[in-house]
């Protein structure tokens, strides 16, 4: 569990005892905030164990009396701090929230700040082209436009349908296109068998297969 705690600051011997910042934004783990407040008070311990031998029973009982209640008071914030961890996920949740606004703020103010800018700078000599004039009269007076280009038109009108007449001429000019090459070509005597119509030839090798073809493009 990480939380946002203030600096403890316990002075002893004109020592300052200051937890750092492990976790970013004024935010540390609590075990190893606990981990070193009983280091520290192990730390100080050991050395008042070792310097009390050579001072008075005076000396020796203002000592232990400061130790105590400097740890005390130590372990009491300490204490404070443990029960409050309880709401630490609301605090850390809040957090949140205000480095997502604070976020959401410098962008914003970054985007007026490059509009500011553009207006400035780079639109200044900006203008609206002028407009074309004959293709809408023509466009409202006719309802089309007849100077469009082709590669336009063709990738966005469909072609017309072509009519059962068309497509009759076409095939029976197929067949004879077919029947042409049929004539003009070495067919081996397995693949005589053929039949042309609707612009395709149909060759049937018995007991073999059965495939059907046709010419297209350039090939006419």
């Amino acid at each position: 569990m990480s939380l946002p705690v203030a600096p403890l600051e316990v002075s002893q011997g004109g020592m300052e005892v200051v937890p750092q910042q492990q976790m970013g934004g004024g935010q540390m783990s609590l075990s190893v905030l606990i981990e070193m407040l009983v280091q520290k008070t192990y730390h100080e311990l050991t050395i008042l164990a070792e310097l009390l031998p050579r001072k008075t029973d005076m000396e020796r009982k203002i000592e232990i009396f400061n130790f105590a209640s400097r740890t005390r008071m130590l372990f009491v914030r300490l204490l404070g701090l443990v029960k409050w961890a309880s709401s630490a996920s609301k605090v850390e949740k809040c957090s949140n929230i205000v480095m997502f606004l604070e976020k959401q703020s410098g962008m914003f103010l970054d985007t007026a700040n490059q509009l500011a800018g553009m207006s400035r700078e780079t639109l200044v000599r900006a203008t609206l082209p002028n407009f074309h004039l004959p293709a809408a009269a023509e466009i409202l007076t006719t309802g089309t436009y007849s100077r469009l280009p082709r590669c336009i038109s063709e990738r966005i009108i469909p072609p017309s349908a072509i009519t059962p007449v068309e497509r009759r001429t076409t095939l029976l000019r197929l067949n004879q296109v077919i029947e042409n090459r049929l004539v003009s070509s070495n067919i081996p005597l397995q693949m005589r068998n053929l039949l042309v119509a609707d612009g395709t030839v149909t060759f049937t090798v018995k007991l073999e297969f059965s495939c059907k073809l046709t010419v297209l493009g350039d090939s006419l």
